[in-house]
């Protein structure tokens, strides 16, 4: 008995927490529609998502070393980071000698979208 009880409060718990995540993902789709209804001029924000050179890098982190591998664009270091006309723009470098590609990619430090992302051969 004390395991029928036990089993129907566990299906009704999460039975529960699926109906509140179910809403949540739909006030969440409505969050959306509403950003991409909105005339977006990045100009316009109160703020840069990415000012400083070592946020830039951070946040191209991220996204490099899920495409490319952490060991990879590590061997890719020192990275050359620059600031152009509110975009950042980052590749990497290979050792002396050594023959093949690196790295690439320009966002917008505004909003952090990607405006290209590469890897040489």
């Amino acid at each position: 008995m004390k395991l029928k009880i036990i089993i129907v409060t566990c299906i009704l718990f999460f039975t529960n927490i699926q109906a509140q995540d179910s809403e949540y993902k739909e006030y969440a789709k409505n969050q959306l529609e509403l950003a991409l209804k909105v005339d977006y001029d990045r100009t316009k924000m109160n703020f840069k998502l990415i000012p400083k050179k070592e946020s830039a890098i951070i946040y191209a982190e991220l996204i490099l070393f899920e495409q490319y591998g952490k060991e990879q664009i590590e061997f890719e270091k020192p990275y050359h980071v620059y600031l152009i006309d509110d975009y950042w723009v980052i590749f990497g470098t290979l050792p002396k000698n050594y023959k093949g590609g690196v790295f690439e990619l320009v966002f917008d430090s505004w909003n952090g979208k990607i405006l290209r992302l590469s890897h040489g051969k």
